[in-house]
């Protein structure tokens, strides 16, 4: 592995922490918006799938083994957080945005966009899916409980929408500023 692939991988699994880091709750609910999903994918986008899914596998060992870097901190007990799902997903988000974008022969920003959203199906099928199994058979919450979280969950798709529009906007800059990164080679 080249140096300049492990500082790409280094710098997108610091922004994925930084993006953890800044979150607004949303009112009446639960869920707090975050900017890690939109770092996520872009590391998928612009590492590609392999090198975007470890920077983000990079960051999940950083948490789970006690550094502070998921959105309410850090350490394995994280696990039994029903937003945990989130995190599950996220490195296959990062695969599946970053592989679909490598096959791409004529990229544009149309295209860059559809590889965004197809990279957050995964990381909110299992990340719901996971919520609602913590809350259910850990929590002991109602279903009801689980349910409240859905126009939440909407409320998170529209964000990663337009956060997914701003990835295909930068996109082309991005690859462009990295490739032309003589520095590292």
């Amino acid at each position: 592995m080249s140096t300049k692939r492990l500082i790409y991988i280094a710098m997108f699994t610091a922004l994925i922490t930084v993006g953890g880091l800044i979150s607004v709750p949303i009112p009446f609910t639960q869920v707090e918006v975050s900017l890690q999903t939109v770092f996520v994918i872009m590391a998928g986008l612009v590492l590609g799938g392999t090198d975007g899914a470890l920077s983000v596998l990079v960051y999940i060992a950083m948490g789970l083994f006690g550094l502070p870097v998921f959105t309410k901190g850090g350490g394995f007990q994280y696990v039994f957080m029903p937003s945990f799902g989130y995190l599950i997903g996220f490195p296959m988000g990062a695969f599946v945005s970053g592989t679909l974008c490598k096959r791409i022969k004529t990229v544009t920003r149309g295209k860059v966009f559809l590889c965004a959203i197809v990279g957050c199906i995964p990381i909110y099928t299992i990340g719901v899916t996971y919520q609602v199994l913590i809350l259910y058979y850990y929590l002991h919450s109602a279903w009801a409980a689980a349910i409240m979280g859905v126009p939440a969950i909407g409320v998170l798709l529209i964000k990663d929408m337009v956060l997914c529009g701003g990835c295909a906007a930068l996109y082309p800059s991005l690859m462009r500023a990295m490739r032309g990164s003589k520095r590292f080679n």
